[in-house]
């Protein structure tokens, strides 16, 4: 099949690697120390809801497993206007987080529904200025990007840039820039 994708030009798409999350942790020194960027604490994992039994057992495993290990997870506490919804982790270790954000993401994957997935959304705040940089795990691409909103429906392309050249040695970014899609209804305030 892949003879006939070159003849016409197709290309595959990217696949989702989810130990990419684990990338994330060891980068956070590097925004701390070189960025003035440290966690908020909270992570959001965003997906479309599927209707049936079997994605609500998916949620509920993926709680059930979260609170053996000390954490009362919420359910879905947030519906943009696109119909996505949002789920809500915090933690104060970092690492810990990104590894509930990876349990959540494997749950949903491995129950059937990673079509559902959208993104994972790890907010960071300028220590000096406040400023809150996102970094964006886009699940069907396995990569990062930052996104730094800077007002209603405004972003800081410039700052986004800036953020991409500190640590994209150090996590895998988003190299196609037409998918550093605005997320205007990010509710990890």
């Amino acid at each position: 099949m892949k003879i006939f994708d070159t003849i016409l030009g197709r290309t595959q798409p990217a696949k989702s690697n989810l130990d990419n999350l684990f990338s994330l942790p060891g980068a956070s020194i590097t925004l701390s120390v070189s960025g003035n960027l440290i966690s908020t604490g909270k992570a959001g994992v965003c997906f479309k809801p599927a209707s049936g039994a079997s994605f609500e057992n998916a949620i509920s495993e993926f709680q059930t497993v979260i609170e053996t290990m000390g954490t009362k997870v919420p359910a879905p506490s947030a519906t943009d206007s696109y119909g996505y919804e949002w789920i809500t982790l915090k933690d104060d270790d970092f690492g810990t987080l990104v590894t509930k954000v990876h349990m959540l993401n494997s749950t949903i994957n491995d129950a059937g529904f990673g079509s559902q997935l959208l993104c994972s959304v790890f907010p960071f705040k300028e220590t000096q200025s406040g400023e809150i940089v996102y970094f964006v795990y886009l699940f069907k691409r396995g990569s990062f990007y930052p996104f730094v909103p800077t007002g209603p429906e405004k972003r800081s392309n410039e700052r986004e840039m800036a953020v991409k050249s500190l640590i994209e040695k150090e996590i895998p970014i988003e190299q196609d820039l037409a998918h550093w899609f605005p997320l205007w209804e990010i509710p990890l305030q």
